[in-house]
Formats: structure tokens, sequence, C-alpha cells
């Protein structure tokens, strides 16, 4: 029976293996080809209604099932079974269709506004930091040195900014052309990704009230395809994946969420400028596992450094402490052991997604990685029990390979 089982888990996470070569080995394949790649670019933008729609229906689902549970087991003592479940269903359509504009509203009336002041602001005063810079480095550098080293730094600032501006004008504005396009086109892209975002609301609502049936027939289809046993398989497959996928997903969200308005705060505490516009970077990049508060506190240091060096180190400070708390006491608290890796193929499965497929890849790449990790652990397992051996890896580690008395270094 353990040979049997760990033969199942192995062969599956062979398959994951398998499954995983052949996606990316098709990613380049796509990636080389233009013309189908921009084919499935144009399928990808017509359903895009319907992946806002799942995404949306994946996130809200447990506000669903929360409110469905909760308003069907009272409507239940004062009307029959089956109205009770479908006027549950239509109140916890209408909390999702509420939650969902609400966070809308909320972005846009708290975060919106305070965001565009920060920019503009930042655009206000780069011009004159700039010059405040060359001045100070005129300064040091004009009383210590020879002239050689300044003049090769003016020109290469020089020469950096005669390039960004060359190719602003040769990349960007060729590209848009006229500004009447440059806001037809952004006024048409902004209409059909709100039209596609209404769209999606409507196909989250029918996945959030139809999800029991598209769970039956799809149910219904594995048992017809599949014998039972590896029917059972797939199913428990597909329970761990989504277990894997939506706990670290919605946990990653809410400990996102805390990072960025820890970060408000700490940074309205401490007078530090632009915290808003800071403090959104901080919190969206901290989606992404390991790296993601070294990475948002790059461009936010940029920021705050033009403005006031000083709040700038403090930043740094700030962005650390926070990076510890997240790291030992808050993540782990909401996420748990979610992912069952250790840092190191984090880091592996960050890096590798994040090369094949963007900031995507880095945010699932941890997930996706785990499972063909849990996978291979439990076949291994399974075949080590069965052979009347240790499945604890710590049973492998020789410790002698450390005795100062050996002479081979391996």
């Amino acid at each position: 029976m353990l040979e049997k089982m760990g033969k199942r888990y192995f062969k599956l996470g062979v398959s994951l293996v398998f499954a995983g070569v052949f996606i990316i080995l098709f990613f380049f394949f796509v990636k080389n080809l233009s013309g189908l790649e921009k084919e499935i670019s144009t399928i990808i933008r017509i359903i895009m209604p319907f992946i806002y729609g799942f995404v949306m229906a994946y996130l809200l689902c447990p506000i669903f099932n929360l409110v469905t549970r909760k308003a069907y087991h009272y409507l239940s003592k004062h009307m029959s079974t089956r109205r009770a479940f479908s006027v549950a269903k239509i109140l916890a359509s209408v909390v999702s269709v509420v939650v969902v504009f609400s966070i809308i509203a909320a972005v846009a009336i708290l975060l919106v506004p305070k965001l565009a002041t920060s920019i503009f602001s930042l655009i206000d005063v780069m011009p004159g930091r700039i010059e405040y810079f060359n001045g100070w480095l005129t300064d040091l550098i004009g009383n210590k040195t020879d002239t050689k080293l300044l003049n090769f730094i003016q020109n290469s600032v020089s020469n950096i900014t005669d390039y960004a501006i060359k190719f602003m004008k040769a990349y960007l504005m060729k590209g848009m052309g006229s500004y009447f396009q440059v806001i037809s086109k952004g006024v048409m892209v902004t209409i059909r990704t709100f039209l596609d975002f209404l769209i999606g609301i409507v196909a989250a609502l029918y996945f959030l009230n139809g999800k029991e049936k598209f769970k039956a027939q799809l149910t219904k289809l594995i048992y017809g395809v599949f014998s039972r046993d590896k029917a059972e398989e797939i199913f428990n497959f597909g329970h761990f994946t989504n277990r894997t996928f939506g706990g670290f997903i919605n946990g990653k969200i809410i400990d996102s969420i805390i990072i960025g308005f820890i970060c408000y705060v700490a940074m309205i505490i401490f007078s530090m400028p632009y915290a808003p516009l800071c403090s959104v970077i901080v919190g969206v990049t901290n989606v992404i596992p390991f790296f993601g508060p070294f990475i948002g506190a790059v461009p936010s240091v940029i920021i705050i450094a033009v403005s006031d060096p000083v709040k700038a180190a403090e930043f740094v400070v700030l962005i650390f402490v926070l990076q510890q708390f997240d790291g030992n006491v808050l993540g782990p608290k909401i996420l748990g052991e979610t992912t069952g890796l250790s840092s190191f193929w984090v880091m592996f499965a960050i890096i590798l997604g994040g090369g094949l497929f963007g900031f995507l890849g880095m945010l699932l790449g941890v997930p996706v990685f785990a499972l063909i990790y849990y996978y291979f652990k439990k076949g291994i397992e399974k075949k080590l029990i069965y052979k009347e051996m240790s499945p604890d890896t710590n049973d492998y580690i020789e410790f002698n390979n450390y005795d100062i008395n050996r002479k081979d270094i391996l």
C-alpha cells in the first residue's frame, strides 16, 4: 500500500516537473513566433473580462461563502430551505459587489489625490535638486582635485541627461504622436479597461453563484474520463492546490496592506516626504516574497533622497525594521507554513519565475514550486518508508564531515 502511494506521489511530482518544463519551452517557442504571440495576445485581450471575473471571484469567495452561510443559517428558520439558500446567495452577491466598489472608492478618494500630490511635488522639486546637487558636487570636488575629474563628472551628467531627453523624443513621443493622440489613446484604454472590469464583476457573480454547478460538472467530467482512483488523486491535488494558492495569495495581500499602512503611519510620524507614494510602492512590492521590501525600497529611497538625503537614510532604517517585523512576526502569523519551502527554494522560485514571466512569475513562482516540491517530497518519503528507511532528512546529514582529524575536504 505504501509503495503504491509512493509511486502515485512520485509520478505526480514527475508529471508536474514535465508540465513546468513544457510550459517554459512553450513560452520560449511562442516568444520567438511574433505572429503566434500576437494571436495569443488578441485572444487574451478578448477574454480579459472573464480573467478579471475569475480573479475577483477567487478573491471574493471567502467573503461570499461567509455571508451565504450566516444568511442561510438565519433565513432557514423563517422560510423553506431552497428559498433561504437563494436569498442568502443574493445577499452574498450584494455584499461582494459592495466590497469591490468600496475598495475602488477608498482608493480613488483617499489614495489617488495623495499620490497625485506626491508625484507633482516630486516633479516640481526635481530640477532644483539636480541644480543643487551639481553645485554641491562642484564645491566638493573643485577645491580638492584638478578640473579634469570635475569636467568628466559634469560631462557625464550632461551626456546622461541629453540621452534621456533624446530617448523620450525618439521612442516615447515618436511612437505616440501628437498630444491629442496620446490623450485619445489613454481615454480609449481607460474606457476599455473600465468596461472589462464591469463585465468582470458580472462574470465574478456568475462564477460565485454557479460554483456548485461548475464543480459538479467538473466532477462528473473527471469521473467519466478517469478511473475512480485516478479521479480521487486529481481531486486531492485540486484541493491541495487551492489551499496553497488561496492561503498564499490572500495572506500576502493582507500582509502587504498592513505593511503599507504601517509604513505610511511611520513616515508621517517621522515627517518623511512623499509618504503616500512611497508607502504604496512598499505595499505593492511586498506581495513579492523575500525580495519585495528591498525592491520597493530602492525607488522610494531615491525619491526621498531628492528632497532630503537625511530622511532617505531614516527610511532605509524603517524598511529594515519593517522587513524584520514582517519576516519574523507578521508574515508567519498570517501565512503560517503555507508553502513549506526553505528560504533557498523561495529565492530560487522567485528568480526563476521572475526571469520567465516577470512580476506575475515572481508572485506565483513560490506556490507553483511549492506544489512540485510537496509531491516530490511525499513520493520520496513513501518510498523510503516502504524500504523501512527514515523519511527524516536530518537522519542523512553526516556531521562527521566536519571532524578536524579528517584529511579529505569532501
